[in-house]
């Protein structure tokens, strides 16, 4: 979850505000209410829509997820330094840490695992030296090739870290999983969308449509039918450091290099933070790894978008895709 700087935040605020997209909008169709909020949050623009035929409810519903969405980046993120995050990347140990920390660590565990290590928190160090501006990146490879998430104890009472940790590569997607669990408690249909990463539920009506960026063009590469689920992409457009964007955000474990096969990677999964996950994992390793990867769980499939304009599809992405 990257902090917006305050070029970016006014360059955000101002787009935002002259599209009509900061506050809130009400659609009335029939006896059917559409209520559209859209904040800054996790350094970009975060939008929870809520459908319902009770207006006062859909617009309570929206408020409680905004407020569970912001109790949970408070927790994830890596750039406050009263965080948990900050703190037990600082001190290398974090007593009594709040189970939602304990449960999403849990999770990158079992994504660890699974990916044979591609998806791994460690690699932070690069990102930093990276973000700094003044680190040698080369350094901060040499540490990430040393470290593993296998060195990560997790446990209820205390975590222990001896290599700082980012949960940029889950975060946001575990926010606006919680977001939805929120929404759904007060709507029959919702979807919240926080730059790229997508949950929705209540569209099976074919109500909700996800399209999927052409970093490499004009237009859409695709667009989704999201009856219920998540969507995520991992892509070296948004954050680089480098004009060629061979150094970007995503780094690839153990080598600390960034991955420059592809362009994008977009997974649908049952939730936010599953194509969260896996998107990232899926972008540092090669795509016929990735693709056995995706398809080897029930619920996943991908888009992968090359740098040399080629496009790969895993089994059934084409069931995902909408109807014209």
């Amino acid at each position: 979850m990257r902090e917006l700087d305050r070029r970016s935040f006014l360059t955000a605020a101002g787009g935002a505000a002259g599209a009509g997209l900061l506050g809130r909008t009400l659609l009335v169709r029939g006896e059917i209410t559409e209520v559209r909020s859209t904040r800054l949050m996790m350094g970009g623009l975060v939008t929870v829509t809520a459908v319902t035929r009770d207006p006062d409810r859909a617009e309570l519903g929206v408020e409680r997820a905004f407020a569970a969405m912001d109790r949970l980046e408070s927790v994830f993120t890596r750039h406050d330094a009263a965080g948990e995050v900050a703190r037990l990347n600082e001190a290398g140990v974090l007593a009594d840490p709040s189970p939602s920390l304990v449960a999403l660590l849990r999770r990158c565990q079992r994504v660890y695992d699974r990916t044979d290590g591609a998806f791994d928190p460690t690699v932070l160090p690069v990102v930093t030296a990276h973000e700094s501006g003044h680190d040698d990146p080369r350094d901060a490879r040499r540490q990430v090739a040393d470290a593993t998430f296998d060195s990560v104890t997790v446990a209820d009472s205390k975590l222990r870290t001896p290599t700082p940790l980012t949960l940029d590569g889950v975060a946001k997607g575990a926010v606006v999983d919680a977001g939805v669990a929120t929404l759904r408690d007060w709507v029959d249909a919702g979807l919240i969308e926080a730059s790229g990463d997508v949950r929705a539920f209540g569209g099976g009506d074919g109500r909700w449509r996800v399209g999927v960026e052409n970093p490499r063009g004009d237009g859409l590469a695709a667009t989704l039918r999201l009856d219920s689920g998540g969507v995520a992409t991992s892509g070296d457009y948004r954050i680089y450091y480098d004009e060629d964007r061979t150094d970007h955000h995503i780094v690839t474990p153990g080598s600390g290099e960034s991955p420059t096969t592809d362009t994008s990677v977009t997974v649908v999964a049952p939730d936010a933070t599953t194509a969260d996950a896996y998107s990232t994992a899926a972008f540092v390793m090669d795509d016929d790894r990735a693709s056995s990867l995706v398809e080897a769980r029930d619920g996943l499939a991908a888009l992968f978008l090359t740098r040399d304009g080629g496009r790969r599809r895993t089994d059934g992405w084409a069931d995902r895709l909408a109807a014209d």
